[in-house]
């Protein structure tokens, strides 16, 4: 019975011990329908290396020019990237991509719309 206990704490410790930056919310939201950002801001569920990580983002006209990724002020879980022109209404795609403060690398995207 104690090899079971010890299997069970040792599948706890290592399945901690390889954790990933997920994301928890962004601005604009997940899905959401806003006036045009002037950034994006993206927090995750740990910190981030903003060096290794960054945002690509896409509209109705294509691609759309984005700044560094940086991390926000005293949180390096929130990855701020300013958005490089005013968004003209429709449907936009945010790519992101993010190294965490323990070189674990993620993925992923969502959209949001512009009024």
């Amino acid at each position: 019975m104690n090899r079971y206990l010890i299997a069970g704490a040792l599948a706890l410790i290592s399945s901690s011990a390889f954790a990933h930056a997920m994301l928890e919310s962004a601005s604009p939201p997940v899905g959401g329908t806003v006036a045009a950002p002037a950034e994006i801001r993206i927090t995750f569920s740990e910190g981030i290396e903003p060096k290794f990580s960054g945002v690509a983002l896409s509209g109705p006209g294509g691609a759309v020019p984005v700044g560094k990724a940086t991390t926000a002020a005293g949180d390096d879980k929130v990855l701020v990237v300013k958005v490089g022109k005013t968004l003209a209404p429709g449907t936009y795609t945010v790519k992101w991509r993010a190294v965490s403060v323990d070189t674990h690398r993620t993925q992923g995207d969502f959209d949001f719309t512009v009024k």
